[in-house]
């Protein structure tokens, strides 16, 4: 009986090494390179594409593509057959891995220097100790014994050497107290650096994708999508006024930055303006409920089911300098249904390392209406502005404007909003020093009026003077106001400009538009009463 049970134990364990020696023979494991293929940015993300080619068994086959970013948007992923003839996928999975070791030499390089720096600290401190024992005994040394005379002239010389031995010894120290500074600032850095490593580069995401064949096939070829966070790009735009032309030269730019843990090696980028939105669904409202407020009972964190160390980060790449793309060709513009695709020439390289890359996506050249502009109550410049067209068929997004004039910067400005092809926008060029501005105020007096003088007038006269010291006419938009009562007892009366010769608003701005030929200076006055009763004590004036 004994010996029949021993044969059955014997027939189980050969059948259960058999049979999962046979499902791994049925369901072989594949781990093919994948080849980065192009790179799609939007401004919040990127779409990366990927190419693998491998080999199957017939039945089902596991087939693991790894070291993908740790950044993966899972629910993202999407996989296809480039010939699925007798082949279909059956499922496909993500899984969190780590990167071996091997495959992170900028570890090891990082520990390497923050080592060399900790021994440059020790030796710093040894230093220190070796010339502090050195200054405790020439302090405790006595040259002189006791029943000695001693000439003023040898005790003399000896307290020079002490101070100068100290002098020299002190300085010593302190210049080896900023370098230890220095070291730890920079073992510090090292050490910030390896964190980020470790906890960025070490992590990554694995796709499983189970596929089924009816046979063995050689050479299948297998394109994958999926979209990253820690990628991205800025609109960036840059406007050069052409005075004498009566034009503007505005460039469109495109800063990329990203921080995925891959590295974007000679790759095709195509630039999108579109925002992805993963699950695809229209956002609905809720109901709006209101009620007597009560408060909540504060929950530990194990209990809201939240944990702050699974909380996502955003990283964002420290400000630098731009890195700026050669230009070859130009960009190819693709207008998709709801967006606008920038296609670059050329392959580009992009490091995750955080760095901008500025990127020429394209330029137009368009004609402008250039006008000057100023309120010489606050300043006394005029400020020259130029009126252009959005000469492109897509939108300018928001973003930053470097402006020129005659291959000067003169400042930064900015898209606030988006501006339709054809929409309108205005570029401030500087203050102009070819136009001379002065506001005089030419006279000022008190009158009274009334039985025994109850009401007081102030009368107000300005005189603006500009002078066009350009050769050419200039266009001037020239403003300033009246003042505006708050009270009914406060009369002002606007005596000049009339409401022919500016623009007057209800809330007293008055605007001028004056042309002024090469040369020549005009004066503008400008008029108004304030009266009130005597008794009043008038604030504004």
């Amino acid at each position: 009986m004994r010996n029949l049970s021993f044969t059955h134990l014997l027939i189980f364990i050969f059948t259960a090494v058999l049979n999962s020696y046979s499902a791994e023979a049925q369901n072989p494991i594949v781990e093919p390179k994948s080849v980065l293929q192009k790179v799609t940015v939007f401004t919040d993300r990127a779409m990366i594409t990927r190419e693998s080619l491998f080999s199957v068994k017939k039945g089902e086959n596991t087939v693991q593509i790894s070291g993908i970013t740790p950044f993966l948007i899972n629910e993202s992923v999407q996989v296809a057959l480039t010939d699925p003839t007798e082949l279909s996928i059956a499922e496909v999975g993500v899984e969190e891995t780590y990167l071996k070791k091997t495959d992170q030499p900028e570890i090891q390089k990082l520990l390497l220097e923050i080592n060399s720096t900790d021994n440059k600290i020790n030796d710093g401190n040894h230093q220190i100790n070796v010339i502090n024992s050195s200054n405790d005994f020439l302090k405790k040394v006595n040259p002189f014994p006791q029943n000695l005379k001693v000439s003023t002239t040898e005790i003399d010389a000896h307290t020079k050497f002490l101070e100068k031995s100290l002098s020299s010894n002190f300085e010593r120290i302190s210049l080896l107290e900023t370098k230890i500074r220095k070291w730890i600032e920079e073992k510090t850095a090292l050490e910030n650096q390896l964190t980020s490593l470790k906890s960025d580069k070490n992590k990554s995401k694995t796709i499983v994708i189970h596929v089924l064949s009816s046979k063995d096939k050689n050479n299948i070829k297998l394109k994958l999508n999926y979209i990253t966070t820690q990628a991205g790009w800025t609109p960036q735009y840059e406007a050069r006024g052409l005075l004498n032309e009566s034009k503007v030269l505005f460039n469109y730019f495109a800063t990329l930055t990203q921080m995925t843990g891959e590295d974007w090696n000679d790759v095709d980028i195509e630039i999108s303006t579109s925002k992805p939105f993963i699950y695809g669904n229209n956002p609905e409202l809720s109901a709006w409920y209101i009620d007597v407020f009560s408060p909540r009972l504060l929950r530990s964190n194990s209990v809201l089911g939240y944990d702050k160390q699974s909380a996502p980060k955003v990283m964002m790449a420290q400000a630098a300098s731009p890195v700026v793309e050669s230009e070859f060709e130009e960009t190819r513009i693709q207008e998709e249904t709801t967006s606008f695709t920038f296609v670059l020439p050329r392959k580009v390289g992009i490091l995750s390392d955080g760095q901008p890359h500025k990127i020429s996506i394209t330029k137009s050249e368009i004609d402008a209406r250039f006008n000057w502009y100023t309120i010489p109550k606050l300043i006394q410049s005029a400020f020259l502005k130029a009126t252009v067209r959005n000469p492109f068929t897509f939108p300018l997004l928001t973003g930053p404007v470097s402006v020129f004039l005659d291959e000067k910067m003169v400042g930064t400005t900015s898209v606030n909003a988006p501006i339709v092809p054809d929409g309108e926008m205005q570029l401030s060029l500087g203050i102009d020093e070819g136009i001379k501005i002065e506001r005089k105020l030419g006279k000022k007096y008190t009158g009274y009026s009334g039985l025994l003088a109850k009401e007081t007038t102030v009368s107000f006269e300005y005189n603006i003077e500009i002078t066009n010291g350009k050769s050419k006419s200039i266009t001037l938009d020239l403003n300033d106001q009246f003042p505006i009562s708050r009270n009914e007892k406060i009369k002002v009366e606007q005596i000049t400009p009339k409401p022919d010769e500016a623009i007057l608003s209800d809330d007293g701005k008055i605007t001028w538009k004056v042309t002024i030929d090469p040369g020549k200076k005009i004066t503008i006055p400008l008029k108004f009463n304030v009266s009130y009763p005597k008794e009043l004590n008038i604030s504004g004036l």
